[in-house]
């Protein structure tokens, strides 16, 4: 689907007239749904972090705490614990709240562990890594729709035959609740399909790994702590 193809599915289920364009309507309802479509997209990006919008960023390190080519155009936030230094092959603790940086600058002279903060819409290292040492984390992309031929990427509607990159059905139900509610229309039924279809995207969002509740659960393949063999102790 497109901005223009849900937008007029969202006018059908409320019931007015669809509109030749929402990008360049003129009329009160196209703008609402605009103002609907883009708030649509801005939530439900920052609801989760969606597997179509999480990405990996390498890059190599300069021999200073600022990192100043570390974080993407399109980074919204980082998927936690996943900043490694694949060079020293350790991971990157934080982000470090700003008590804790200080704390650290102030009192160690050779951190033993590699951190990390996040001010300025800069990475800042510390210890302070070597020329060329190779990072990598994974991030979810601000960038929720793209243009209809792919080659442009967005985190706001710009063009009727823009794509979503998450689920359509979803954004035309938040797109409904979201319109009646602006005019002042009864949206609480819409409201509650709408968080469900969320869950239930949550829930199956690429894929879950099965729980064994009677152990620690550790990907295969990972390294896990040592673990006494099953079976009786006496006290």
């Amino acid at each position: 689907m497109t901005l223009l193809s849900l937008v007029r599915a969202a006018c059908d289920e409320v019931g007015v007239a669809r509109p030749n364009s929402v990008m360049a309507g003129a009329d009160q309802t196209a703008r609402a749904m605009l103002r609907a479509a883009q708030a649509e997209g801005r939530e439900l990006a920052r609801r989760w972090g969606w597997q179509a919008l999480t990405k990996e960023r390498v890059f190599a390190s300069v021999a200073q705490p600022v990192q100043t080519d570390a974080l993407p155009a399109d980074f919204s936030r980082m998927v936690p614990d996943t900043f490694w230094n694949r060079t020293m092959q350790r991971r990157v603790i934080g982000p470090l709240t700003s008590d804790e940086w200080q704390s650290l600058r102030a009192t160690v002279a050779n951190p033993v562990v590699d951190a990390f903060r996040i001010v300025g819409d800069q990475i800042e290292l510390i210890p302070t890594p070597g020329e060329g040492w190779t990072f990598a984390y994974e991030y979810v992309s601000k960038n929720w729709c793209r243009s209809g031929d792919g080659t442009a990427y967005r985190d706001q509607w710009a063009d009727d035959s823009d794509e979503p990159l998450l689920d359509e059905e979803i954004i035309t139900l938040g797109v409904i609740w979201r319109f009646k509610r602006s005019r002042g229309l009864t949206f609480e039924a819409d409201l509650a399909s709408y968080e469900a279809a969320v869950q239930a995207a949550i829930g199956r969002d690429g894929g879950r790994r099965t729980l064994n509740l009677a152990a620690p659960s550790y990907a295969a393949g990972m390294p896990t702590p040592p673990q006494p063999p099953e079976g009786s102790w006496m006290a």
